[in-house]
């Protein structure tokens, strides 16, 4: 057996013959953050539901004080804030219904699906670029439209079509 006395003797020795290279910094560095923590980044765990409440309503041939009203366009423009965006809609009489198009202003909204709906109808479409979206022959009635986002979804109840 060996003493205490030995043993610290024999790794004096072993330390004063190392002749081991140290490992370059950046190898170290490197080694080091391996063991380091790193928090996920936050992934929403829900999807936000926003009502949307319309701010402008124009119809064709009706005057609107503070709007240009004296145009002759056929489309009823909708203007509805929806917290921090906002949805533009123009509705316009086709042969076969109701053709509506619109756009979300904001982001958040890249990539995503719109669906329209009533108790007899209903129809998706996708966002196109510029986050735009296009309906054709909807038929006349009440509508509700959901606008679904990366992580919103907008609602927007009540939309007469007549």
């Amino acid at each position: 057996m060996k003493t205490s006395e030995q043993r610290l003797e024999h790794i004096i020795r072993r330390m004063q013959t190392d002749s081991s290279v140290d490992a370059p910094a950046d190898a170290i560095r490197y080694a080091k953050n391996l063991y380091l923590t790193r928090a996920p980044e936050p992934r929403p765990s829900f999807l936000e539901r926003v009502f949307a409440v319309v701010r402008v309503d124009l119809a064709p041939n009706r005057a609107a004080f503070g709007e240009r009203s004296a145009s002759s366009s056929t489309a009823r423009q909708m203007l509805f804030d929806s917290g921090e965006n906002a949805v533009d809609l123009r509705i316009t009489a086709a042969a076969k219904g109701f053709d509506i198009r619109g756009q979300i202003l904001g982001s958040g909204f890249e990539n995503g699906e719109v669906e329209i709906s009533s108790s007899q109808f209903s129809a998706k479409t996708e966002f196109e670029g510029m986050s735009e979206f296009t309906f054709t022959a909807i038929p006349a009635g009440e509508y509700s439209l959901v606008i679904r986002g990366n992580s919103t979804e907008i609602f927007i109840e009540k939309i007469s079509l007549q």
